[in-house]
Order: C-alpha cells, then sequence, then structure tokens
C-alpha cells in the first residue's frame, strides 16, 4: 500500500519527466533554427520541473523515519536544490526573452549548476540505500539528471565565451539525458517497494503466489 508520501514521489517525478520534455523539445527548436524558437517552451519546462522537484521534497519529507534519515536528508537536500536550480532556470530564460541576454544566461548557467548538484545529493542519498533494482535506477536516474544539468552550465558558458554553435550543442545534449534520467526515475518510483522475502520454511509453498499481493 502506498503511502501519501509515494503519492507525491511518483507525481513530482512524472511533472519531473514532462518538464525536462517540454524542455528538451524547446532547446532542440532552438538549437536547429539558431533563433530563440523554442525558449518559451524552455521555460515553462523549467517551471514544471521545479513543481516536480518540490513535490518529491515534500513527499521525501513525510517519509523520514528514524531506519532512513541519512538517505532521506540527501534526497529532500538534493530536490530542494533542483527545485531552486529549475526556478533560477526559469528566470535566467526570462530574462534573455526580455532583452538581457548575457546576464540571463549567466542566470542560466548558474541554475543549472545549482541543479547538477541537487541531483547529485539524491543519487548519493539513493547510494545510501539497501540494495534493490529500485535503488540502481535512482542512482542511474539521478547521475544522468546532474550530468545533463552540468553539460547545460557548460553549454551556457561557451555562449558567453561567443562560441554560440557549440554551446547551443552541449545544451542540446544535457536537456536529452535529463529526459532519460527522468523517465528512468518515473520507472523507479512506479515500481515501488519490493515484495518481502518469505519466511524460512514457507518459500516454497507461497512460490506461486508471491506477486500475489503487490501490483505495479
Amino acid at each position: 500500500m502506498t503511502t501519501h508520501g509515494d503519492d507525491l514521489l511518483i507525481s513530482g517525478a512524472w511533472l519531473l519527466g514532462i518538464g525536462t520534455l517540454a524542455g528538451a523539445i524547446g532547446q532542440t527548436r532552438q538549437t536547429l533554427t539558431g533563433t530563440n524558437l523554442g525558449k518559451d517552451l524552455l521555460l515553462k519546462g523549467n517551471v514544471i520541473e521545479a513543481v516536480g522537484n518540490s513535490l518529491q521534497a515534500i513527499g521525501r519529507t513525510k517519509m523520514i523515519n528514524p531506519e532512513n534519515e541519512l538517505s532521506e536528508s540527501y534526497f529532500i537536500f538534493g530536490a530542494w536544490l533542483e527545485a531552486a536550480g529549475n526556478t533560477a532556470n526559469a528566470v535566467g530564460i526570462d530574462m534573455q526573452l526580455n532583452g538581457s541576454e548575457d546576464e540571463g544566461t549567466r542566470t542560466d548557467a548558474l541554475g543549472s549548476g545549482i541543479q547538477g548538484l541537487g541531483a547529485a545529493f539524491e543519487a548519493f542519498g539513493a547510494s545510501l540505500t539497501e540494495e534493490s533494482f529500485t535503488r540502481s535506477l535512482e542512482i542511474k536516474g539521478n547521475a544522468l539528471i546532474a550530468a545533463g544539468s552540468f553539460f547545460e552550465s557548460i553549454g551556457n558558458i561557451f555562449i558567453l565565451n561567443e562560441k554560440k554553435r557549440m554551446g547551443e550543442h552541449i545544451l542540446l545534449l544535457g536537456s536529452w539525458a535529463q529526459v532519460f534520467g527522468a523517465f528512468i526515475l518515473i520507472e523507479a518510483f512506479s515500481l515501488g517497494p519490493e515484495p518481502e522475502q518469505p519466511e524460512k520454511g514457507k518459500e516454497e509453498r507461497s512460490s506461486h503466489f508471491s506477486y500475489a499481493n503487490y501490483h505495479i
């Protein structure tokens, strides 16, 4: 049975997936056209991501207990950092759309760096949990989001140094890396907790029914 915290994690993961996909589509349009076409979609995508990260932070807070306090603390801190980073991205892109190109790009680069750091904290938090298939997915998903965010920060630095074409391609790579990471997290949270192992002596007779009480 899922808890309210689980529901928030799943909802946040789906919002993260939608936000990263919207941002990647916007970035693809911008890179292919060499114009600001797609920036509005990038802005909306980052806002959606920030909401998703906030839901995940709240969900993790509801799930915290003495047994998982350390790992969940990393998850919570990381999720709030990601929300702050995405908010800074949205502010930076809005500044670019309103004519403050360089200042907006700097803010966007800073936001991506903060977001990458937050995802790295979440990947580390996942590494502290018990060995499981979902643990592996959470590590991979957050690692991809962290890498993609750092790529976006680097891409913006290239643009600031008047290497716009190279910077745009790095931004494109980073945006799609985050999409893959987000959808890996959706899979991880949708799987839910793994079934407990049957007690010794009951394993053989319950083997045909071991998944009867679990659903995805």
